[in-house]
């Protein structure tokens, strides 16, 4: 099994070396580390070169979530598997990544993710919406489920994702888009037949919290993904009802502070 890790990067020397140390102690070896970084100005680039990373430098401007990945994908053809990370995250132990590689062995299986876990830097909403998208338990993800899941059997998350190279190239690959790239790739994917794998054994910390602009810049992005691509919706179902599910799960003191702290990231939603 030859495999990749690709990460873009900006500005990322706060968490990057953290991240590279942690891929430096895993059980298993990539064949190599391709960063794609958007022209940062601190050191992130110097840092990730002390660590031999396979570097590319493109202009801030022309980042763009799909084309971005792709553009490593593109560089990487011979290889088996892809895995993409964020730069903000951190493997949870050094058999974090051959635990998710592992989850190819099933049948089908085109593309897998990790579960995300919260940190004490993490904000309320973030841990309420960790717990729910990323429970204890793995789920093996088909077309079948569409039915039961709605649009979250194409959900996935490239801050922790392994790919099936030919596979996801046999599906177009990931698309332009601002958001999303991730479960537009598996919706396809999912559509030709294959599988995804939520691997709840593969574990990684990941903090990123909102301020109230950037929740409201968050889903005016989810908005406009989903009018830019009306088959997502069409065929596996609207995000409202997976929000429902989220709330009615909460006892009715979290429901009213969740609702207050999602208010903006619905109001972009509703205006995109």
């Amino acid at each position: 099994m030859s495999f990749i890790i690709i990460i873009p990067t900006y500005n990322g020397c706060n968490t990057i070396e953290r991240l590279l140390q942690s891929i430096k102690e895993q059980s298993v070896v990539p064949a190599k580390i391709c960063i794609i970084d958007s022209s940062s100005t601190d050191n992130t680039v110097e840092i990730c070169r002390k660590y031999g990373c396979d570097i590319t430098i493109i202009d801030k401007g022309s980042f763009n979530h799909g084309l971005t990945r792709q553009q490593g994908i593109d560089n990487n053809k011979n290889y088996d598997y892809a895995v993409f990370m964020t730069q903000d995250i951190l493997l949870k132990d050094n058999n974090t990544l051959e635990t998710l590689l592992s989850s190819f062995n099933h049948d089908n299986v085109s593309i897998t993710y990790g579960r995300q876990l919260t940190d004490n830097t993490s904000s309320f909403i973030e841990k309420i919406s960790r717990h729910f998208n990323y429970p204890p338990h793995s789920i093996i993800k088909s077309k079948d489920d569409i039915v039961k899941y709605g649009i979250s059997t194409a959900f996935c998350s490239d801050s922790f994702a392994a790919y099936k190279i030919k596979d996801l190239l046999a599906a177009g690959g990931f698309p332009k888009t601002d958001f999303a790239e991730d479960m537009l790739a598996a919706a396809k994917i999912i559509l030709m037949g294959k599988k995804v794998y939520y691997n709840a054994e593969a574990k990684i910390y990941h903090s990123h919290p909102y301020s109230l602009k950037n929740e409201y810049a968050r889903g005016k992005a989810i908005g406009k993904m989903h009018k830019e691509n009306k088959w997502l919706i069409d065929t596996f179902g609207r995000a409202e009802s997976k929000g429902k599910e989220l709330l009615h799960s909460l006892p009715i003191h979290k429901k009213i502070l969740y609702i207050l702290q999602a208010l903006p990231k619905l109001i972009g939603y509703k205006t995109a």
